[in-house]
């Protein structure tokens, strides 16, 4: 009379091993692809909101008459900005796997032909308030769509936009 218990040997369970391994790749491969990450035209936006920030910061921090403590609140401001610009050219880069082009950080026009007309007056402090909520207003808006690295940048810079409008730049606050 034939064993009522089955035989497994090392061969059975080596091929029922092999016979999983095989499966499981095969079910890997037919499974959902990882999401794509946002595309980085996204962050072309808050790159360009930080330059200009950062170069009407510059430009108001440099009219004559303006209160020590006031230029010195414009200057750090327009510091953080272009520290905003650099991360944000950093991300798209590692994103790209491309390098960008450097940009200057300050551009200074050549003087015009005599008789020229002068040059435009330095933006108010109101003016680098205004482009300022703008800048945190439009970050605040990526983050809901970001995540990881991308969604702490954008934060962060949503957030120091907001503390330089409502704490170092507010009229008749800390410095203005």
């Amino acid at each position: 009379m034939p064993s009522a218990v089955p035989v497994i040997n090392r061969r059975s369970v080596l091929a029922g091993g092999a016979a999983l391994a095989v499966l499981g790749v095969g079910v890997s491969a037919c499974s959902k692809p990882r999401p794509k990450p946002p595309p980085v035209e996204e962050l072309l936006t808050p790159l360009n909101e930080a330059r200009r920030d950062s170069a009407v910061a510059s430009a108001a921090a440099a009219a004559v008459g303006l209160a020590p403590q006031v230029a010195a609140a414009l200057t750090v401001v327009a510091a953080q900005r272009t520290a905003h610009a650099r991360a944000l050219s950093t991300e798209i880069s590692r994103v790209t796997n491309k390098l960008t082009p450097p940009t200057s950080e300050t551009t200074r026009s050549s003087p015009g032909p005599a008789g020229a007309a002068a040059p435009p007056p330095p933006p108010a402090v109101s003016d680098v308030i205004d482009t300022l909520r703008a800048s945190a207003e439009s970050a605040n808006r990526l983050v809901a769509t970001s995540s990881g690295y991308r969604a702490g940048l954008l934060a962060s810079i949503a957030a120091s936009c907001t503390a330089s409008y409502t704490v170092a730049l507010v009229p008749g606050g800390p410095s203005v």
